[in-house]
């Protein structure tokens, strides 16, 4: 359009500018000039004349448009090349597709996107519809579409065929970028493609990431959330039950604590591929935890065979560095519906029937009851009153009275903890003792038990009331924390009591649990000045080698060996050894619940040095033992 109206206006002027010479030029020559000679000559030159100025104004115009097109076709040529420039630095492809005459043309960065060269292809749209995957033809084939009749610009994402034989993930945009004034009919489309395979590949590593356990490549909790909700629908619909399995490895920690991190992560990949190959192909499995896995299955007539080959399949041993471990695997089993429509509570209730399998003796597998979550409940609640108790310094002590067998002297005081409910009134130990050293409680409690100790033996030698020994107990759960010994040399300096007035009592089973840690510490104790008894001996597995390795200085004849005393063959047999190995060890000796005169008499004709037991005295306040000592 604008190079028409260019051409006419040239033609105008020249059209102007003849006209009026033609008209004015001979009618002013005639005017001047009378002689027809001489007027015939300077009309040949007036021709001359007029072809010279109109060939010098066409020179004119067609130059200044002839420059004006010369820099719109720079400005174009600018352009374009900014353009190239563009599209190389964005690594695009671009194409050009001639929609009247189907033709098709394309650089040479689309062409190496595709491993293709110039040879392979024609100008055929057909040469780059073909190589489109099969599931993406529909969506580039609506998005051309939508360019072409509705004239909407496109943005997709689909495969293209590498000449290799792989798929590359293209980007591609297109519009109509010319179309027919008149008819308004597209005439040429064009676009770009980006090859976004690395893109693609970096988002699905992401998903995968995201979804799945990075160590064992199994789908994570938040992909077996997803995939149960799918079970549950299916299970809903064809009217069928789904067993959810929760698994936890049974020693695992001790691989970790033992050979180091890297080792266990090697033992959790071949225990995750063991378990794998255990399930069939409807089975789904997931890596929840450090060592916890969740399975579910529809097949929930079968788990109990399921239970079983997944503890046949890590049976055999694992290779860890130059030894061989073994493990075994505690399994809860929750039933959908009986025991929860959703994830959270089948996922609560597995969990919970885990911790029977594993309280029972590990390596096992335990259906969810509702008695399980009654007991976690209980204990929970337990948990928070207890430390609410410590809060509001609710624990008291009793006191039992050691007595000399010989002389009948007051000669040690054991300690000994009661609660004192606001509400409950007094709780015995055995009913909150267990789960303070579960839950380790018994640290804190610990504390406050051994400085309410000290500070009674403090205002009781003061007084010249007594004079003894002051037994404390101490957990397995505060031995193995590394200030232990620390923080009890601290409090005794400062409530300012002789460690030689005080006897610590620790059960054999806490010491044999790791009996060289436990010999260090006692050994530091008695460094201190403490004593140091072993409580319920004859109950746990004391190794004699290590007996008499420790530095104790006395031994506590269990109760259990003491009540059936004179007349049970087995506790007479069982007490004549624990006397006779303690005399052979220079060790003290105390039977703990006399009860009856036979059974002091037994004792003491057998040797044993001191004895407590309702028969002396039962646990008592501080003030009813300060009644009591007086009188002895």
């Amino acid at each position: 359009m604008r190079s028409f109206i260019g051409a006419l206006r040239i033609v105008l002027v020249y059209f102007v500018f003849s006209l009026c010479w033609i008209l004015f030029s001979d009618a002013l020559l005639e005017y001047f000039v009378q002689d027809v000679a001489r007027l015939t000559t300077i009309q040949t030159y007036k021709g001359i004349f007029f072809i010279f100025v109109t060939s010098l104004l066409l020179f004119l115009l067609i130059k200044s448009n002839i420059f004006a097109i010369y820099k719109v076709q720079k400005k174009l040529q600018e352009n374009e090349q900014r353009l190239k420039f563009v599209i190389q630095g964005a690594n695009l492809g671009y194409w050009d597709w001639d929609y009247v005459n189907n033709k098709h043309v394309v650089n040479d960065k689309w062409l190496e996107f595709l491993g293709l060269s110039r040879m392979d292809i024609q100008d055929k749209v057909s040469d780059w519809s073909e190589l489109i995957h099969p599931e993406d033809k529909m969506v580039t084939q609506r998005a051309i579409q939508k360019a072409i009749f509705d004239f909407l610009p496109y943005v997709i994402e689909f495969r293209m065929k590498h000449k290799d034989g792989h798929w590359v993930w293209i980007e591609g945009s297109g519009a109509v970028v010319e179309k027919d004034e008149i008819t308004n009919k597209p005439l040429r489309l064009a676009g770009t493609h980006k090859n976004i395979s690395f893109r693609k590949k970096a988002n699905e590593k992401i998903t995968f990431l995201a979804l799945n356990d990075a160590l064992t490549k199994l789908p994570n909790r938040i992909f077996l959330k997803t995939k149960l909700e799918e079970f549950l629908e299916e299970a809903i619909k064809n009217k069928m039950s789904l067993a959810f399995l929760f698994l936890d490895l049974d020693y695992f920690k001790n691989i970790n604590d033992v050979y180091g991190h890297s080792v266990g992560d090697k033992v959790i990949q071949d225990v995750a591929l063991r378990f794998k190959n255990v399930l069939n192909d409807s089975d789904f499995i997931a890596r929840v935890g450090g060592d916890e896995f969740v399975i579910l299955t529809s097949d929930s007539l079968h788990v109990e065979e399921l239970c079983k080959d997944l503890a046949h399949s890590i049976e055999k041993p694992f290779d860890v560095g130059n030894e061989k471990i073994s493990l075994g695997v505690s399994v809860g089993i929750a039933l959908f519906p009986h025991d929860g429509d959703n994830f959270e509570a089948l996922f609560k209730n597995a969990d919970t029937a885990m911790y029977a399998a594993k309280n029972s003796g590990k390596n096992r597998y335990k259906f969810y009851t509702q008695d399980m979550s009654d007991v976690i409940f209980k204990s929970t609640k337990m948990d928070n009153e207890m430390k609410r108790a410590i809060e509001n310094d609710e624990f008291t002590l009793h006191y039992q009275p050691q007595i000399d067998l010989k002389t009948g002297a007051i000669v040690g005081v054991e300690a000994l903890v009661r609660w004192l409910d606001p509400i409950k009134g007094l709780i015995p130990p055995n009913d909150f003792i267990p789960r303070a050293e579960a839950n380790r409680l018994m640290i804190p409690m610990g504390e406050i038990i051994f400085k309410k100790a000290l500070v009674q033996m403090k205002e009781w030698s003061a007084s010249g009331l007594f004079d003894g020994k002051m037994a404390i107990n101490i957990s397995g759960v505060q031995i193995e924390e590394e200030d232990f010994v620390t923080l009890f040399e601290s409090i005794l300096q400062e409530v300012g009591v002789d460690a030689r007035k005080i006897e610590l009592e620790v059960t054999e089973s806490a010491i044999m649990k790791d009996a060289k840690s436990s010999q260090v510490t006692l050994l530091k104790l008695r460094n201190l000045g403490f004593s140091v008894s072993i409580d319920d001996f004859g109950t746990g597995y004391s190794s004699l080698s290590y007996l008499k390795q420790l530095p104790i200085n006395k031994l506590k004849i269990d109760r259990a060996f003491i009540k059936d005393l004179p007349y049970d063959n087995d506790d007479i047999a069982i007490s004549k050894v624990i006397i006779a190995l303690a005399k052979n060890l220079e060790l003290q000796v105390l039977a703990e619940g006399v009860e009856t005169e036979e059974q002091r008499i037994f004792l003491l004709e057998n040797g044993c040095d001191t004895a407590q037991g309702y028969l002396f005295a039962k646990p008592m306040n501080a003030d009813s033992f300060a009644q009591f000592a007086k009188k002895k």
